[in-house]
């Protein structure tokens, strides 16, 4: 039962803070992708002419101005490499997270597109279980395997915010990713910012403790900061929304100056983040 309220905790967090939309919260915003970064490796799989590379960058320029056409067409891209075997785990994953965004997107747009967001929901779990078939059960892949349980657990929780009488089943799956996730990468920054999250909704009596998320916070921030994967399809978005919910638990605990900090530093790594602008603003969008 503990598991089903942190997860419907998670998945309906954007319906307690006034004046957000589940478009825009802090793990829907498609972080900082850094352009130009050098890989040190030796993979096969190159940058240049890499759809998925292309297609993050059109992921995350969408869902920072919040534009489903964008969004749509990075989801297009990712397409492109399913039928590429160097490429099909990622390609499936990608698909998953782009429908993830969409879905989300959709969602703000209220009861008139839930049928769409929940259907963009089914999808994003059928392309992360083939990406999981594809990554599971090899070491090699250990942290690819990580980051598709981390996004599937949050797929559920969406599902459960749909229909919460799905938590009763999709309740423990969500949580059983995330422990799989955290086994298999415990130090990626993803995870802990997942698991700092989870700190910071779930209500201490069912074991959320704010300190502990604002630790987690600060573990996330430096692992985000020193992030140089290998593979350059490996993910790499997630930076800046440490520092929204940085900013969210610095403004839960009544220290305007220091989420006000939170959110500046959204901006340095995402200037394009219209959420965190609103917040700065005074006047988030409703």
């Amino acid at each position: 039962m503990r598991y089903i309220i942190h997860v419907l905790i998670i998945a309906l967090s954007v319906l307690i803070l006034p004046g957000r939309s589940v478009a825009k919260q802090p793990e829907d915003s498609q972080s900082s992708d850094p352009e130009g970064t050098q890989f040190k490796s030796s993979d096969p799989i190159r940058s240049d002419g890499n759809p998925l590379i292309a297609g993050r960058r059109l992921l995350k320029k969408g869902f920072s101005y919040i534009d489903l056409d964008t969004m749509y067409a990075a989801r297009a891209i990712f397409e492109r490499a399913l039928n590429d075997t160097l490429l099909s785990g990622w390609g499936h994953y990608y698909v998953g997270l782009a429908d993830y965004r969409i879905a989300n997107v959709l969602m703000a747009q209220g009861k008139k597109r839930k049928a769409d967001a929940s259907d963009h929901l089914e999808k994003a779990v059928e392309h992360l279980q083939i990406a999981r078939r594809a990554f599971d059960d090899s070491e090699e892949f250990s942290e690819a395997a990580a980051e598709v349980y981390a996004l599937l657990s949050s797929v559920y929780g969406r599902q459960i915010s749909l229909s919460s009488i799905k938590g009763i089943y999709l309740g423990p799956k969500a949580a059983s990713c995330l422990r799989k996730a955290e086994r298999l990468a415990p130090d990626n920054p993803r995870v802990v910012l997942t698991s700092a999250i989870g700190y910071l909704m779930t209500p201490r009596f069912f074991g959320g403790n704010s300190e502990k998320a604002m630790t987690g916070f600060r573990s996330a921030a430096k692992l985000f900061a020193r992030e140089n994967p290998a593979n350059p399809v490996h993910p790499v978005w997630g930076h800046s929304d440490t520092y929204i919910w940085t900013g969210i638990a610095n403004l839960e605990r009544k220290d305007l100056e220091a989420a006000r900090k939170a959110f500046e530093n959204v901006l340095e790594i995402d200037p394009d983040n219209r959420w965190a602008r609103e917040m700065l603003s005074g006047d988030p969008e409703r």
